[in-house]
């Protein structure tokens, strides 16, 4: 017989969150997964480094539950990417803006066209843990229900 406590614990594993990272910089991509490692609400992290690339993913059947998508890419921007994210069916992730160009008419547009977050990446990086178990809190409660 399985102990209480372990089959919350897997099931809390099975609803742990899925997340995108789309940045060009290898060193956010890092100190990304860094300041990820230790979230137990996280179980997969798959990364991009342009909109294509990150559009691809998706197109081929990533579903992530959270996406930490930078504004300046090469190519296709994050808003750009962002724009055809929600124009895709059935799906609807959180959409965490990261950028160092934080101009008041960036954050409006970005939350215009459905970012969730908009972070200054020199200044709310270390805001992001939390909207992750914010997020995870709010998913796994509504599938508890």
């Amino acid at each position: 017989m399985m102990h209480p406590q372990a089959s919350i614990l897997n099931a809390m594993i099975a609803n742990a969150l899925r997340l995108l990272m789309v940045d060009d910089s290898d060193f956010i991509r890092e100190r990304l997964l860094l300041l990820l490692a230790d979230l137990g609400s996280v179980r997969e992290i798959q990364s991009a480094k342009s909109a294509e690339e990150g559009m691809v993913l998706l197109n081929d059947g990533c579903r992530p539950d959270i996406i930490l998508l930078d504004i300046n890419l090469p190519g296709k921007n994050g808003l750009q990417m962002l724009k055809d994210i929600r124009k895709m069916e059935g799906f609807l992730p959180v959409v965490v803006i990261l950028t160092n160009n934080t101009l008041s008419g960036y954050k409006s547009e970005c939350l215009r066209c459905g970012a969730d977050h908009f972070l200054d990446k020199a200044r709310d990086f270390q805001q992001i843990p939390a909207i992750i178990e914010a997020t995870w809190q709010k998913l796994y409660s509504q599938q508890l229900l």
